[in-house]
């Protein structure tokens, strides 16, 4: 099938193992809702239920409970501290995404820069058919580009404020 994807990238000032530690284990897994808001069209996180595991877990799963009443369930793929966390996300019950999207894929580096870390995160939807890829293409290209922007903003803000001198 064919994927389309959408990268953001920030620097954030807080060293690598600190940020990751606190991200991946940490809001990821507890705080999800509070990065992950709705906007541009698309829906946030709510809530989580079904956590089979630590959130840095390669196969601990969950449901995740979004902002339009639909779900979906994330995995983590792969997670090597404070390199590189990666997870998949399926069965989608919002009845367009699900149409559109067989599987989404993130990932995210952590990389040194300077006392900060450079983050870099990659979404990558699989559509369910070319025709759905085609369609999909302007909506993450672009919109999708937006709130992973405004995700990774609130990340940043957060991180630099809650893990100051730590």
């Amino acid at each position: 099938m064919s994927t389309v994807s959408s990268i953001v990238s920030s620097r954030i000032a807080v060293p690598r193992a600190p940020l990751f530690a606190w991200l991946v284990p940490g809001v990821f897994d507890t705080e999800l809702h509070t990065v992950l808001r709705a906007g541009y069209g698309f829906p946030g996180a709510e809530w989580t239920s079904g956590t089979t595991g630590p959130w840095d877990v390669p196969g601990s799963y969950r449901t995740i409970h979004l902002t339009d009443g639909s779900t979906v369930r994330e995995e983590v793929v792969a997670a090597d501290a404070p390199d590189y966390f990666s997870y998949a996300v399926t069965n989608f019950t919002n009845p367009i995404l699900r149409w559109l999207v067989k599987e989404a894929r993130g990932q995210w580096w952590f990389t040194d820069d300077g006392a900060g870390t450079k983050v870099k995160w990659l979404y990558e939807f699989e559509g369910t058919s070319a025709l759905a890829t085609l369609l999909l293409t302007p909506a993450i290209k672009v919109l999708y580009n937006w709130y992973m922007v405004a995700g990774v903003q609130r990340i940043k803000k957060r991180a630099q404020n809650e893990l100051r001198g730590k």
